[in-house]
């Protein structure tokens, strides 16, 4: 939509009338459905199909470290994986809950679209719907308490992302907290304080997207001896808890609440559990992205990480603008900054904000997972013209 209807004239499309293009929120909801039925029915197909696994739906808790009660059901079971995964952060802000809020998953079953939204939240969350509802036409403001949005990352790429966000429309308000949320005639208000002042911000919705949370209510996780850590549970580096014949994967343990943490964390634990093989989480490389256009993407540390973590640092930095194959495609803002120990060459963390920055970090991700040096990315012949050869050119530029 946004590059038809903003940009298809300058690559030489003719014909399209901007003012005439609309968005259908249903038709692109009802596909992104199809998508996931399909994805979930392949999963949940398998598991039904084997005759080795006993599939059950209901509400679980555990009654002990070896007992499990599944809506009345008792089971028992030697071991257990518990992968119960996050779920929305509670609600802190008076009178959000009476007036009203959609969750990131509500925001993605919409069936029109909103002429205007708050965001609360200027994490992964909040930092996506934002570009995609401004894109799609809706007047967006974005309230983060931080002082940049995607605070975790390097504070150049997060951010050029801002000033890019901003310049597609998004109304970002910095250093925002939000303190309370009423209803005035027809909209809704958030209440924010900003350098000690109170502002209001007026929309038709409200998007609550202040992070997530560990899913344990309920769980009866005293009764099996597991306990809590102040941001999930407490496992080992082999991934099992206080309780030595229950583990636990994925988001529930707080950390990189990722998909593909928890598809890591997966065999590691079943191994564990199964056969006792004592195999252990490494997570110095997990890579991670916002899916912004451009993509902002990382794996590893800052280099005010690294400097933290007792490393004298280099860095190496280069920019999309001076990429042919960028240039071609259009996308030419963003930039790439590598980190790496000065005294070992050991590539520390890789950062890139750009066209494709979700695939490209890969590259940099394999470099670091047996403790490599830039030194391979910097050597190895890269197609010409491709956006990985900024990645090529980051590492020589590390001094």
């Amino acid at each position: 939509m946004h590059l038809v209807r903003d940009r298809a004239h300058e690559f030489g499309v003719r014909g399209v009338d901007p003012s005439v293009l609309w968005f259908d929120l249903a038709a692109a909801v009802a596909r992104k459905n199809q998508i996931i039925q399909g994805i979930i029915g392949g999963i949940y197909g398998w598991v039904n199909q084997s005759d080795k696994i006993q599939f059950m739906r209901g509400r679980a808790e555990f009654t002990s470290p070896v007992d499990i009660r599944v809506d009345g059901q008792q089971i028992r079971a030697a071991k257990s994986i518990i992968a119960t995964g996050s779920r929305t952060a509670d609600v802190h802000i008076p009178g959000l809950r009476a007036v009203g809020f959609m969750t990131n998953f509500e925001a993605l079953q919409l069936g029109k679209m909103p002429a205007s939204m708050i965001i609360i939240g200027g994490g992964y969350i909040g930092v996506e719907f934002a570009q995609m509802y401004a894109r799609y036409g809706t007047k967006v403001t974005l309230l983060s308490r931080n002082r940049r949005i995607m605070k975790q990352e390097e504070p150049e790429l997060s951010q050029t992302l801002a000033g890019i966000l901003a310049a597609e429309g998004v109304d970002l308000r910095l250093a925002a907290t939000a303190v309370r949320a009423e209803i005035e005639a027809s909209q809704k208000v958030v209440v924010a304080k900003i350098e000690g002042q109170e502002q209001r911000f007026k929309a038709e919705g409200i998007l609550y997207a202040a992070g997530r949370v560990p899913r344990v209510d309920g769980l009866g996780l005293e009764q099996a001896g597991v306990e809590m850590a102040p941001y999930g549970l407490k496992v080992d580096e082999r991934l099992r808890t206080t309780a030595g014949n229950i583990w636990s994967v994925g988001d529930v343990n707080g950390g990189a609440m990722f998909t593909h943490r928890a598809t890591y964390d997966g065999p590691i634990a079943a191994l564990n559990a199964v056969n006792d093989l004592g195999r252990t989480v490494d997570y110095r490389v997990v890579p991670r992205a916002v899916f912004t256009q451009p993509a902002l993407a990382s794996v590893g540390l800052t280099e005010q990480e690294a400097i933290a973590a007792g490393h004298e640092v280099q860095t190496g930095v280069a920019y999309f603008k001076d990429s042919g194959r960028a240039k071609a495609i259009g996308e030419t803002e963003g930039l790439l900054k590598f980190v790496a120990d000065a005294r070992t060459g050991q590539l520390l963390g890789g950062h890139i904000l750009g066209p494709h920055a979700d695939i490209l970090i890969h590259e940099v991700a394999v470099a670091m997972y047996n403790r490599g040096t830039a030194e391979a990315l910097a050597k190895t012949i890269h197609i010409h013209p491709t956006l990985p050869e900024m990645v090529r050119d980051t590492a020589k530029a590390l001094k």
